[in-house]
């Protein structure tokens, strides 16, 4: 690993941590501010680290791409109306990220997965990564997001975050992959609505058709695959030798975590990977 790809590290913060996820088009500022903050301080505090920020779509992007289907293409008359009207939810949520953290002296950029990326199929096949490389020779902060993109067999389709960020480790190899979200981590059910779930501390490569056989029932599937995939994703970054983990962005997490504390959540590894 290179000595960038040790200092690199990329942070993922989930819609539903960002955005009131059952109120539309409502950002929950409290959450945002804080997370600033928190970014703000790791970054004056080891001034050799550099982040990749993606977010999800929460209550923005998502309701709008289950009513259209958008990620099954251009299959209906009002298609076309449901990919512009998913775009810009998603690119106005990202714009509000992206001033929030140049207001709090972050030297943020915003990413455009639909201006820079193509699908083929659900899968990304060409990915214009170049824009991203310079912001981060430039110590500048790029943010990405979860997006509707053009699919060259479908017409469209929706790229989660944690599909860009597969695609972004095998080009960049970052040290570690962190995703913030509203739960410290995965369960065997979903905690908000069964106070009998269990923490799952670790996911290795070998054990995930168990975990996917009781997530897939067990917690709420949004537009792109929820639980079950973002841990499909995140083993294909950790075969790379990526260390993965999701966890909480409650206070103080965001701050841990980029401090070099493991553990705050669920560890994803691969089999091969030793601890």
């Amino acid at each position: 690993m290179s000595e960038k790809g040790r200092n690199l590290i990329f942070v993922k913060l989930g819609g539903s941590l960002i955005t009131e996820k059952r109120a539309a088009h409502t950002i929950n500022y409290a959450a945002l501010r804080r997370i600033a903050k928190e970014l703000k301080e790791a970054l004056e505090r080891d001034r050799d680290l550099s982040l990749v920020v993606g977010h999800g779509g929460g209550s923005f992007p998502h309701p709008i791409a289950q009513a259209y289907r958008t990620s099954e293409g251009f299959t209906q008359d009002t298609s076309v109306r449901g990919f512009a009207l998913c775009q810009h939810a998603a690119s106005t949520l990202n714009r509000i990220l992206v001033d929030m953290l140049v207001d709090y002296a972050l030297n943020a950029v915003s990413i455009q997965p639909s201006a820079c990326c193509i699908a083929e199929d659900g899968e990304i096949a060409d990915f214009f990564v170049e824009p991203l490389m310079q912001c981060l020779d430039h110590r500048l902060i790029p943010v990405i997001f979860g997006d509707c993109v053009l699919d060259r067999v479908r017409g469209c389709t929706i790229l989660s975050t944690e599909q860009l960020f597969v695609y972004l480790s095998r080009a960049l190899r970052p040290s570690r992959v962190l995703i913030f979200g509203l739960v410290s981590g995965v369960y065997t059910r979903d905690p908000q609505k069964d106070a009998d779930a269990r923490f799952i501390p670790e996911i290795q490569l070998e054990h995930v058709k168990d975990i996917e056989a009781y997530l897939g029932d067990s917690y709420s599937v949004d537009v792109t695959g929820g639980m079950v995939g973002k841990v499909k994703e995140l083993l294909e970054i950790a075969k790379l030798g990526i260390e993965c983990e999701i966890l909480s962005g409650a206070a103080g997490y965001i701050t841990r975590a980029l401090a070099g504390e493991r553990g705050l959540g669920t560890i994803i590894r691969a089999h091969n990977q030793t601890r």
